[in-house]
């Protein structure tokens, strides 16, 4: 009988850490769809494309970290 609920008790206990998720995940869907119009969304195809465009990153080949003034310093 001991055996059984070292088995039965921990598998109960995540069987219902899933069951809860899935209350909570259902639940946070039904606010979202019912909030929807207050949220601020990102379009995020728009925001990689900006970011494409606003790339001011050092071209390659150019910056070496290794390499010293030529004064010597």
């Amino acid at each position: 009988m001991s055996i059984w609920l070292w088995i039965a008790l921990p598998l109960l206990f995540v069987i219902g850490l899933f069951v809860s998720a899935l209350k909570d995940s259902k639940r946070v869907e039904q606010q979202v769809m019912k909030n929807r119009d207050k949220m601020k969304l990102r379009n995020w195809e728009e925001e990689d494309a900006r970011k494409k465009d606003d790339d001011w990153g050092v071209p390659p080949g150019s910056y070496h970290p290794d390499d010293k003034d030529k004064n010597g310093d």
